[in-house]
C-alpha cells in the first residue's frame, strides 16, 4: 500500500518527469519564431531593396486616382522598375532639394514636344490619337448614388411629363412638339472639376471640366419618338439622336450646332433596335472628338477640328456657359435608368512650362502631370522630369485596407 510520503514523492517524481517534455517545445516554439522573424525581416529588407517599397500619398493632387487628402491618405506600394515609362504610366519621382517623393502621371515622354492648352494636353502640336492610351473618366454623378432629381431636377412645366421610381425616371413627351427642349431633362450646377468621393459623396471642384461623358439605360416605347442625348462645350452643342422607325430598327445620328456654321449631322447610321428593349447608351466628347456607344451596335464618331468660341465669351478664353449635358426625348414615351455623368482629366494653363508655348523635352526627360490639376505641383511650375529621377511605378494601395485596390492608369477602350 501507498504510503502518504511515497505518494507525494511520486507526485514530485511525476511532475519532473513532465518538465522535460514542456520546456523544449517551449525553446523549440521561440526559435522557430526568432527564424520566422528574422526570415520575414530579410524578405522584408529585400523587396524594399530589389522589387519596390510603401510609399504615403498625402495631398490631394492625384485624386480622385490616389486618395491623399482623405482620413490620412493611402499607402502605396512602389514597384521598382529601370523600364521607361509609357504615356499616362503612374510615376514615382524624387527630384533634388525635395525631401519626399512625389507620385504624377507621365503625359509628355522624350523628346516630345508638349503643352497644355484649353484643359487638353497637346503632344507635338497635336491632341492624342482617339485610340491612345486614356485614364479612367471621372464620375461627377451616379444615380446608384444620388437621387435623379438632385441634379437633373424637372422644372414645374415638365412635371406633368415625368414619372419616377425607386430607380428609374419615365417621360411621356408624346405631345411634346419635336426638337422641343420641354421634354429634356439638364444636368444642373457647373460642370466642374468635381468627383465622388470614396464614401460617394461629391467633392467639389475650382476649375471648368471640358470634355464629358453621359452614360444611360434607355428604353423607347415609339416608333416616331426622338431620343435625344446632348452635350456643349465652349459654343457648341453636340446631341447623339435616335429615332425609331419601325419595330426593329433606329436611325441615329451625330449632330453639331453653333452659332457661326448652325446645324450639322456629322455622322449617321440605321441600328437593329426593337422598341420596347432596354440598351446601353454612351455619348461623349474627348480630345474633340464625339463617340455614341449603344449596346449591341458599333460605335459611331465623329472628329471636328476645334471648338467654337460662344458668343459671351467676349475675351476669347474658350469657357462653356449654360447646361453642359441633358437627355431626354420628344414624341414619344421612355424608360431610363443608370444615369452618370463622367468627365475627363482637365489640366489647368498654370505654371512657367509647356503653358503658353511648348515644352520641348530631352532625350531623358518626361513631362509629369497630377491628375488633379488645379490642386497638383508638378512639371508646368518645376520643369521636366529626368528619368534618373523615376524611382518606380506605383502598382497598388496598400493601407487602409478598406481601400485595397490595384492601380489601373489607363482603361481599355477608346
Amino acid at each position: 500500500m501507498e504510503t502518504a510520503g511515497e505518494a507525494a514523492n511520486a507526485g514530485t517524481m511525476e511532475s519532473s518527469a513532465q518538465i522535460p517534455v514542456h520546456r523544449p517545445m517551449t525553446r523549440t516554439l521561440l526559435v522557430r519564431a526568432a527564424w520566422t522573424l528574422a526570415l520575414l525581416a530579410i524578405a522584408v529588407l529585400f523587396v524594399r531593396t530589389f522589387v519596390g517599397d510603401v510609399y504615403h500619398v498625402d495631398s490631394g493632387s492625384m485624386e480622385p486616382t490616389l486618395w491623399g487628402a482623405e482620413g490620412g491618405g493611402e499607402w502605396v506600394f512602389v514597384r521598382f522598375s529601370d523600364e521607361r515609362p509609357a504615356r499616362q504610366d503612374l510615376v514615382v519621382a524624387q527630384r533634388p532639394g525635395d525631401d519626399a517623393p512625389i507620385v504624377k502621371r507621365a503625359l509628355g515622354l522624350p523628346g516630345e514636344s508638349v503643352q497644355v492648352s484649353g484643359g487638353d494636353v497637346l503632344v507635338n502640336g497635336r491632341r492624342l490619337a482617339p485610340d491612345a492610351s486614356r485614364p479612367p473618366w471621372v464620375v461627377v454623378y451616379d444615380q446608384a448614388v444620388r437621387p435623379l432629381e438632385e441634379r437633373f431636377p424637372t422644372a414645374a412645366a415638365q412635371r406633368l411629363l415625368w414619372s419616377a421610381g425607386t430607380d428609374f425616371a419615365g417621360l411621356d413627351a408624346r405631345a411634346v412638339p419635336r426638337d422641343a427642349n420641354l421634354g429634356l431633362r439638364f444636368f444642373h450646377d457647373p460642370l466642374d472639376d468635381d468627383y465622388l468621393g470614396p464614401d460617394g459623396e461629391l467633392v467639389r471642384g475650382t476649375s471648368q471640366a471640358s470634355d464629358a461623358r453621359v452614360e444611360l439605360d434607355v428604353v423607347p416605347s415609339d416608333v416616331g419618338s426622338q431620343l435625344r442625348v446632348g452635350l456643349s462645350e465652349q459654343g457648341d452643342t453636340f446631341q447623339a439622336l435616335v429615332r425609331p422607325v419601325d419595330d426593329g430598327a433606329c436611325e441615329v445620328s451625330i449632330t453639331r450646332r453653333n452659332a457661326f456654321d448652325g446645324l450639322a449631322t456629322l455622322a449617321s447610321a440605321r441600328i437593329a433596335w426593337p422598341v420596347g428593349e432596354s440598351r446601353r447608351i454612351a455619348f461623349q466628347n474627348r480630345d474633340n472628338e464625339l463617340r455614341l456607344e449603344i449596346a449591341g451596335a458599333a460605335p459611331l464618331s465623329a472628329a471636328y477640328r476645334e471648338d467654337a468660341l460662344h458668343p459671351s465669351d467676349l475675351l476669347g478664353e474658350g469657357r462653356s456657359y449654360g447646361y453642359r449635358v441633358w437627355f431626354g426625348g420628344d414624341q414619344g414615351r421612355f424608360e431610363f435608368r443608370r444615369v452618370r455623368v463622367l468627365r475627363d482629366f482637365s489640366y489647368t494653363d498654370r505654371g512657367a512650362f509647356g503653358v503658353g508655348a511648348p515644352c520641348e523635352l530631352g532625350p531623358d526627360e518626361y513631362f509629369l502631370l497630377g491628375d488633379h490639376s488645379s490642386q497638383s505641383r508638378d512639371s508646368r511650375e518645376s520643369g521636366p522630369v529626368h528619368a534618373r529621377e523615376i524611382v518606380g511605378r506605383p502598382v497598388a494601395v496598400v493601407w487602409p485596407p478598406a481601400r485595397w485596390r490595384l492601380l489601373r492608369p489607363t482603361e481599355s477602350g477608346s
